[in-house]
């Protein structure tokens, strides 16, 4: 039986395209700060069961978790082993979050169950990429 584990995309760019390929996805959530919040009221959520949620700065800062480029496989596998199943990440691990890519990297190799379309993902990905030149 695969573990379920629920991915909180961390979402920072008020770009309503952004954002709509972000549920496309199939995120557990999407995390958007107070600013973002009014994009998410014109999105489609005809074909997802993805959630949008409130990040406020408090909120932050107590889940925000810093991994390093050099220590987030073992951090992550510590957290999983501990019993962790709810990471909040931002593709490229923008805001100092576990970067997405990495986190699906590694859902992939232990065979957990994240509900993420990779192809979306990948489309997404190339979006946020597209937005931060």
């Amino acid at each position: 039986m695969t573990q379920e584990i629920q991915i909180i995309e961390c979402a920072f760019t008020a770009n309503k395209d952004y954002l709509q390929s972000l549920l496309a996805v199939g995120f557990y959530a999407i995390a958007v700060q107070e600013d973002i919040q009014q994009i998410s009221n014109q999105l489609d959520f005809s074909n997802t069961q993805t959630k949008i949620i409130r990040l406020k700065e408090d909120d932050e800062i107590a889940i925000k978790k810093l991994y390093t480029e050099k220590d987030w496989h073992s951090s992550l596998q510590t957290d999983y082993e501990a019993g962790k199943r709810q990471f909040y990440s931002a593709i490229r691990g923008i805001g100092g979050y576990l970067p997405t890519e990495k986190l699906l990297t590694y859902c992939q190799a232990k065979h957990l169950f994240t509900g993420v379309n990779l192809l979306a993902f990948e489309s997404a990905y190339n979006v946020a990429l597209a937005l931060s030149r």
